[in-house]
């Protein structure tokens, strides 16, 4: 799907956020804190913000 590997410390750095917004409240997820993973994740794979948007 991808044509290149992700930057490894921008996929860890993804996980963490994702990890760190679960663990202080599994039942009221802060939007917010999911957004900045997948902003991350993005950056990771080199892709643009509105990369699933465009899927659609």
């Amino acid at each position: 799907m991808f044509d290149h590997l992700p930057d490894p410390t921008k996929a860890a750095e993804c996980c963490c956020q994702l990890i760190q917004a679960y663990l202080s409240d599994p039942e009221h997820v802060d939007w917010s804190d999911v957004q900045t993973a997948v902003d991350t994740a993005l950056e990771a794979f080199d892709l643009p913000p509105t990369f699933f948007e465009e899927q659609v």
